[in-house]
């Protein structure tokens, strides 16, 4: 990335404290009258001693010691102030991070989704968000007041007129020597550091997820040590990490103890030849330790430098992410639209063969197209394409004469309604998992779309979904997830497979519910089930990527071989095989009760 990049990117990572702009303000002012209250207080701890207590003072040493409380309470509400700020800017500032990114992910394709893992995107979000979030709070209560007080106490120290400022300058050549060597011995560490927080995270997720398969396959132990490595590798590198950095506080507390004895050593000196005062060494060292920690304080930032590099890189890397499908200009779709499929070629990224190859066909009013294959056939794909989860790389789809692509997303998917092949309900209650579906469905409307779904299961709309719907089995879930997509009106609706956790008969009711649909509506059903798809007005039988044939269901019975298989390979082939004389071979399929079964006479 170039320096123009760069700048670009620091500023969309900074961009959320524009909202905090008064805050960040307060927290200016609040930070300066801090340092200026420990900028005063050794000054007035000189003038106590040396001329309260020298001169035997009382009156004097109670008014600078009342000037010293004073100043050791705007100093503590000073504090408070930039810490109570500092905390609230950068929540904000973590809380701003998050949607932006979050929002930028929703806008992710499955191409994006599959370059950064979705285990990577919940780490970005919420572990990296954070960091830099920590970093944030940090910088104002420690970053900034830091240099300003360590330059402020050096400038105090010179106003004293010692000849001890040297010690300090050795103090500090000593000190950088083990902060350079902390600095790139850590930096490796912590980009790894993240990286297996997104395995841990991702091998976490897979395992929770395959609690059943693992159960039956008897792989806990297998599992147990996967997670154990990987656990493993995590806690080694933090240990290397944190032994290094467990260095850096015991070596400057000596630096730190040595610079205050070769002070009392060389001041001892100074104050006996009477060059010095005593009070005059007590401010030095005060100063002097001011300096030291102010310098500490920055080593432990620059000690934190490289895993918020790491931190910002990787959520800079999901707001920079380009985004593969966007907006169109044209805001309105005609009424009764047509989608048409126009040569298209899909292939996904970094495959060399095309999952998808010279697709045509139409989607109209009141007509009811039905996909069916062989597994990887790209039937899914197909139906991602309308929605535009994904798109062409070859070809156009159309809508009313107009390439997909010039629509705005909105307008398209508004006119859409998809099922996917996995039922997805979400946390919540029945009626909340409706709303989605249609954000202002009343109750009456929620109630019919149940009903279409044969959802006979619930006892209210307030009934709980917990999540990822574990309290449904997966047929219900499928009907509560079909209800959900024909609750709104649309033009186009689109089922992915989503009937087949059903049984013949709830599925033959299902379909006549729908079929009110088809009056104002396209229909198109991905399905591998013969009694799913043989009543639509158009078959499309697709076969490594391609459209071998397409039409009815007797004609494709008595036309295409890949769909007369099919047919065969789910009907009971003693029952329903008929041959048209005992010495042929020929023989004509009975799918009659299939029919039947499909809900048709």
């Amino acid at each position: 990335m170039n320096l123009t990049g760069k700048i670009k990117t620091i500023g969309k990572l900074l961009s959320p404290l524009k909202k905090s702009i008064i805050p960040l303000f307060l927290i200016i002012a609040f930070l300066l009258i801090d340092v200026y209250c420990n900028l005063t207080l050794p000054k007035y701890t000189a003038d106590i001693v040396d001329i309260g207590i020298q001169n035997t003072d009382f009156n004097y040493i109670i008014s600078v010691g009342t000037m010293m409380m004073a100043m050791v309470l705007i100093g503590v509400f000073a504090t408070i102030g930039l810490s109570y700020f500092s905390s609230k800017v950068s929540a904000a500032y973590g809380r701003d991070l998050r949607k932006i990114s979050y929002e930028k992910i929703l806008k992710f394709s499955n191409f994006e989704l599959n370059k950064i893992s979705r285990a990577s995107l919940i780490t970005r979000n919420t572990n990296d968000v954070y960091q830099i979030q920590i970093f944030l709070g940090l910088f104002f209560t420690t970053i900034l007041f830091s240099p300003i007080l360590g330059i402020g106490s050096i400038l105090k120290a010179m106003e004293l007129g010692t000849n001890l400022l040297w010690i300090i300058a050795v103090t500090f050549a000593a000190a950088i020597i083990p902060f350079v060597i902390i600095f790139i011995r850590t930096i490796p560490y912590f980009k790894i550091m993240q990286e297996l927080t997104d395995k841990i995270n991702q091998t976490s997720r897979e395992i929770l997820m395959g609690i059943p398969v693992i159960k039956a396959f008897v792989r806990q132990d297998y599992e147990e040590e996967r997670f154990r490595k990987t656990n493993e590798d995590f806690r080694s590198v933090n240990l290397n990490v944190f032994r290094i950095l467990l260095v850096l506080l015991p070596a400057m507390t000596l630096l730190l103890n040595l610079m205050i004895v070769l002070i009392l050593y060389f001041g001892a000196y100074d104050a006996i030849q009477g060059e010095i005062l005593t009070g005059t060494i007590i401010a030095f060292i005060q100063y002097a330790t001011q300096i030291v920690m102010a310098f500490l304080m920055m080593g432990g930032f620059l000690v934190m430098i490289p895993r918020i590099l790491v931190s910002g890189r990787r959520v800079a890397e999901v707001i920079n992410t380009e985004i593969t499908i966007s907006d169109g200009p044209i805001d309105t779709i005609d009424d009764n639209p047509i989608i048409e499929f126009k040569d298209v070629v899909y292939s996904y990224p970094g495959s060399e063969k095309e999952t998808l190859k010279d697709i045509n066909f139409k989607l109209e009013k009141g007509k009811t197209t039905a996909i069916i294959g062989g597994t990887g056939s790209g039937k899914s794909t197909i139906l991602n394409l309308i929605p535009r989860l994904q798109d062409v790389t070859g070809g156009e789809i159309l809508v009313n004469g107009n390439n997909i692509k010039d629509y705005k997303l909105t307008t398209l998917r508004d006119r859409i309604s998809y099922a996917p092949q996995k039922a997805i309900l979400f946390e919540g209650t029945i009626r909340s998992n409706m709303l989605i579906g249609k954000e202002d469905a009343s109750d009456e409307e929620i109630e019919k779309a149940l009903k279409m779904a044969e959802v006979d299961f619930i006892e209210s709309l307030e009934d709980g979904v917990s999540q990822g719907a574990s309290n449904y089995s997966g047929g219900q879930k499928q009907r509560l997830q079909l209800a959900r997509s024909i609750i709104a009106e649309r033009d186009f609706y689109l089922f992915d497979d989503c009937f087949s956790a059903l049984d013949m008969n709830t599925e033959a009711k299902v379909k006549e519910n729908l079929k009110g649909l088809k009056e104002n509506s396209s229909m198109l059903i991905v399905s591998q089930r013969i009694s799913t798809i043989m009543d639509a007005d158009e078959i499309i039988v697709l076969d490594e990527g391609e459209i071998i044939d397409k039409g009815s269901h007797d004609y494709l019975n008595e036309n295409c071989n890949i769909y007369r298989e099919i047919v065969s390979s789910q009907i009971d082939r003693s029952k329903d095989l008929l041959y048209d004389n005992e010495e042929s071979s020929n023989y004509v399929l009975d799918t009659s009760y299939l029919k039947k079964s499909a809900g048709g006479k």
